[in-house]
């Protein structure tokens, strides 16, 4: 892989890590923080910068990639996630029922049915050239199925994967509409704002980003939709990271020496990872 597309590789996940710290502190208040401001919040029981399972688990399945086969990387990923647990924050109900955790009452038919396979499949699909999308389904299928069992989830993850591997390769030449079809519905404000749902999280995405030209005003745009924002804040940052290169402007956001990047060593490690199956 070329130099200069190893570092937009980089930046892209530097963005999505950026973008979860950011949102965690606005996620699924009964109050929200307005006007949400350009600045990183700290969050009550939660370390300043501190990234959330979004990233954790994003960056498990990635390093999966290095396996021969889909099906040995799905094994591979509820093998690593159960070492991971202790590492773990904010983990969803799709999760904790996977590794055999208690999962809240009022969250059991949430299990297998929310957006938590396309948040950690997403940047997967960098991993393979547009031409490769029958592979990439495939490897994003299995991995999703891992934890979710509900096609709309397999769905959403694979149409989320097959974005970042577009804006890798085309940058923004493609406009989003046509990309996604009729995959999904347009976004429509919500007062409760972004939910688990993977086919509204979709949506709200595909939102921020055709409203954002830049990485800090996709953060912003996520928070002030409420709801899941650390999810929503970043698979959009790293998306309009990916479609925009330098001119996201993501690397001259001030706080971004602020994020806990100590807590994610195995970031340079799932980068390479990223790539190597990508040159194959």
């Amino acid at each position: 892989m070329p130099t200069d597309l190893a570092s937009r590789v980089t930046s892209v996940f530097r963005a999505y890590a950026a973008g979860d710290a950011f949102g965690v502190a606005h996620e699924f208040l009964e109050v929200p923080i307005t006007p949400v401001e350009r600045i990183l919040l700290e969050k009550q029981g939660w370390p300043y910068g501190g990234v959330s399972d979004d990233t954790m688990l994003t960056l498990i399945t990635v390093l999966t990639l290095s396996e021969d086969s889909p099906e040995r990387a799905s094994e591979k990923f509820l093998s690593e996630l159960r070492a991971a647990l202790p590492k773990l924050r904010g983990l969803g109900p799709t999760t904790k029922a996977a590794l055999g955790l208690e999962v809240n009452a009022h969250e059991t038919h949430l299990v297998g049915m929310t957006n938590g396979a396309m948040m950690r499949c997403a940047l997967v699909g960098m991993a393979f050239s547009v031409s490769q999308n029958r592979e990439r389904d495939n490897w994003i299928s299995e991995l999703a199925r891992a934890t979710h069992t509900f096609e709309s989830a397999i769905t959403c993850a694979q149409l989320a994967a097959a974005l970042f591997s577009d804006a890798l390769e085309n940058g923004d030449k493609n406009s989003l509409d046509s990309l996604v079809g009729n995959s999904i519905p347009q976004w429509a404000l919500r007062e409760e704002g972004v939910s688990l749902d993977p086919i509204e999280t979709l949506s709200a995405v595909v939102y921020v980003v055709k409203n954002s030209t830049t990485a800090a005003q996709a953060y912003v745009r996520a928070c002030e939709l409420g709801g899941d924002t650390d999810t929503v804040a970043a698979l959009a940052g790293a998306l309009v990271t990916a479609r925009k290169g330098v001119a996201s402007d993501f690397e001259n956001i001030e706080w971004l020496a602020d994020i806990a990047w100590e807590e994610i060593p195995t970031l340079g490690e799932a980068i390479k990872t990223l790539c190597a199956r990508r040159n194959k």
